[in-house]
């Protein structure tokens, strides 16, 4: 990651949340596609300089 991916510093102070919502168990276990998806949007916050949290 170059620091040009990087946000800048005052945007990094807010919060960042990524909101995920699969009705049932199935739905989860049958969209892995959509699972992995999720995922990669949280590592591109962490890339982009966010700090996760749990």
């Amino acid at each position: 990651m170059t620091n040009a991916d990087r946000l800048p510093d005052p945007l990094l102070q807010r919060k960042a949340v990524v909101y995920v919502q699969q009705s049932t168990q199935a739905q989860v276990q049958m969209n892995t596609e959509s699972k992995r998806r999720q995922y990669e949007q949280v590592g591109e916050g962490k890339r982009r300089g966010f700090l996760t949290s749990r």
